[in-house]
């Protein structure tokens, strides 16, 4: 690794201000620095200047802290982009947990707020890496960590991540990239909260030089073929940007949610396939339902598809929820080596649903 400066800030505000000047060569924040380190050690960048979030007492403050916030006093950025009824109704106000994007892993998986009211969160927290990478890794490193694919972290190869002008998985080793969404880049997004917390209708709070702003998790993800896509960018936080917290409705009564995963090795392992299922239980048996797929695309994949076919369901078994599974991988484009993906994605959607609805639990 190349030689950088080390700069220890206390506020958000001060990392903006040193994020905002070239003195002293480019610059990158360090929380956790899981991803970060292994970026310098890959020589994937090398910047002149660490500016360091995390104090040296361990102690981040509001940054790191979790807790609820009542609905009266949320900030109105927050308030403004809460889930709605139905489709061109005003945000329902309620209560949100807030979670400091220096909360590790560990924090998050282990708190009893989030594990009571947000089971879905506290199963991804939870089987990210090892024990002893969670203890440091934080939320907001989670959510903005770079693609894991091995083209892109190899020097060999000058992908279009990289700015170059191929692919490489597209036609080369692709077991495990996307299904969706990958003509441009199949790199798949490698945060397992961030499919958590897309289904869970997070809101993430961002301060810049114009101040503090709100956006939907949904929309922070940025995909190469959407408005504004930039293959050399996963997310829509700018350079000169601090996340310093998510806020996450609570559920109200009826309302559940639930994560699962599979990976080659159960102990530790990036995922092949996961899903984030939240459900509003009335109608025949669920009213509203948002069904994320992750490791499948370059951002948290919705899949709209499988929840309206969980609208028509009547019954939790088995054979009522083969077609909602079916539906996940609707519109899916697997690649030479990835095509067992879409059978793995169809049976863990089905057996999460079943799991969320027969279990009775939030």
């Amino acid at each position: 690794m190349n030689s950088f400066i080390w700069i220890d800030v206390h506020t958000p505000e001060q990392a903006v201000a040193q994020l905002s000047t070239d003195r002293g060569g480019p610059a990158r924040l360090k929380a956790g620095g899981i991803d970060l380190l292994d970026r310098l050690k890959e020589g994937l960048e090398s910047p002149g200047r660490l500016i360091n979030l995390r104090r040296p007492d361990g102690k981040g403050g509001p940054l790191s802290d979790i807790g609820e916030v009542k609905a009266a006093t949320l900030p109105e950025g927050v308030t403004r982009l809460l889930p709605t009824a139905e489709a061109g109704a005003a945000p329902v106000a309620r209560d949100c947990l807030r979670l400091g994007a220096l909360a590790t892993l560990s924090q998050i998986s282990s708190h009893p707020d989030v594990a009571r009211a947000l089971p879905a969160l506290s199963a991804a927290a939870h089987g990210v890496a090892t024990p002893q990478i969670r203890q440091v890794a934080t939320l907001g490193g989670n959510l903005l960590q770079r693609p894991r694919c091995w083209y892109y972290r190899s020097h060999d190869f000058n992908c279009r991540k990289k700015g170059g002008e191929e692919c490489f998985a597209i036609d080369g080793e692709n077991e495990f990239h996307a299904i969706f969404d990958n003509r441009k880049c199949a790199a798949v997004h490698p945060s397992g909260t961030a499919t958590a917390l897309v289904a869970l209708e997070a809101i993430v709070e961002v301060v810049g030089k114009k101040g503090t702003r709100y956006q939907r998790a949904s929309a922070l993800m940025l995909s190469p073929s959407q408005p504004g896509g930039d293959v050399t960018r996963e997310n829509r936080i700018e350079p000169d940007e601090v996340l310093t917290a998510v806020y996450v409705p609570v559920p109200g009564p009826g309302e559940r949610n639930i994560y699962q995963k599979v990976k080659q090795k159960q102990s530790f392992d990036w995922p092949l396939a996961e899903v984030a299922i939240a459900v509003r239980m009335g109608g025949p048996l669920v009213a509203s339902a948002r069904i994320v797929l992750g490791a499948v695309a370059p951002i948290p994949w919705r899949a709209k598809a499988a929840e309206a076919a969980l609208l028509k369901v009547g019954r939790a078994d088995a054979a009522s929820l083969r077609p909602v599974g079916k539906a996940a991988t609707d519109g899916a484009t697997p690649l030479a080596g990835n095509k067992y993906k879409v059978a793995l994605c169809q049976g863990l959607v089905q057996q999460a649903a079943f799991s969320l609805l027969s279990a009775g639990g939030r």
